[in-house]
């Protein structure tokens, strides 16, 4: 059996500028972290520290020079160390390495996460780290392997959006730009747009987007004084579906329900998803969410 080894650096912080970088404690840097992702096992590591600064990889401290109490690092890595049969097929072995360094990046993206959560200054969690140098390497036959990877994950191209109008861009200068349209903007783009999709914020965000955007529209669309008033008819069905459904009919005269129940059902999907997330952190799949995002601006754009 051969031993083949992927190694990763990742750069610390979103940007390695003084007050965006993260701190560390230094029992962090005394040695490495190991978990398991899935047939893998993962080592992570920040620079090794052995109780003197200045340090290699670290460029800032807090406390003592003889006794800090915490460290920024620039940098961290990840390797794994499997095993591979001699004279396996070339796409065998580049699917074996793209198990590999997937692992890598799914513990790295965690270690990530840890910093983001207790130092949100250093960057949003969930956004995968930026990745400096990606190897492999057979080490039984001392060989460079080829990555079959790219070092950053690329980001998808959308093609085929609406230009930006005279009228638009005149009405976002003299109003700003619609709230719900701006939210319903975010979702899409942590769904459509990013390397890091971020498929439980768009949900959110969505919901709130087409909630919100119904209210306002139905709103606009009833007279001052009318019986029954859209709040009444609020507390009367309850749901936010229904703002599309019964209260719209109500209100416009038509119901999306009625006139395309393919996009009344996936937009029922939408809100019952957020509900799941806000009562039992049920997070949707980014599959998922890219559609019922589309399904938010398709009834949005329904009504008008």
């Amino acid at each position: 059996m051969n031993e083949i080894r992927v190694d990763a650096v990742y750069q610390a912080s979103s940007e390695r500028t003084i007050g965006r970088m993260c701190d560390i404690d230094p029992a962090l840097a005394a040695g490495p972290l190991t978990t398991t992702v899935g047939d893998f096992d993962v080592v992570l590591a920040f620079p090794k520290f052995e109780g003197r600064l200045p340090a290699q990889g670290y460029p800032g401290w807090s406390g003592d020079d003889s006794a800090p109490v915490a460290l920024s690092p620039t940098y961290f890595t990840a390797h794994t160390v499997f095993a591979l049969t001699p004279g396996l097929d070339e796409p065998v072995v580049q699917t074996q390495l793209k198990a590999a360094i997937a692992a890598i990046r799914f513990a790295a993206a965690r270690l990530s996460d840890a910093l983001r959560v207790e130092q949100p200054s250093v960057g949003m969690v969930g956004h995968i780290p930026k990745v400096l140098s990606l190897t492999a390497t057979d080490v039984t036959q001392g060989l460079k392997l080829t990555v079959p990877e790219p070092l950053n994950p690329a980001y998808p191209m959308v093609v085929g959006l609406p230009v930006l109008t005279l009228d638009a861009a005149t009405n976002a200068l003299r109003n700003g730009v619609s709230p719900p349209r701006a939210l319903l903007s975010q979702a899409r783009y942590l769904t459509q747009s990013t390397n890091s999709p971020q498929p439980g914020t768009a949900i959110l965000l969505a919901a709130v987007a087409a909630e919100t955007y119904a209210k306002e529209s139905l709103k606009s669309c009833r007279p001052p004084g009318s019986t029954p008033s859209l709040r009444s008819l609020q507390q009367k069905h309850g749901s936010a579906i229904d703002l599309y459904g019964p209260i719209a009919k109500e209100v416009i005269g038509r119901s999306l329900e009625h006139d395309d129940p393919t996009l009344w059902s996936d937009l029922g999907k939408l809100f019952s998803t957020r509900n799941k997330m806000a009562h039992r952190l049920t997070t949707p799949t980014h599959p998922d969410a890219r559609n019922l995002v589309v399904a938010a601006m398709q009834a949005m754009d329904w009504l008008g």
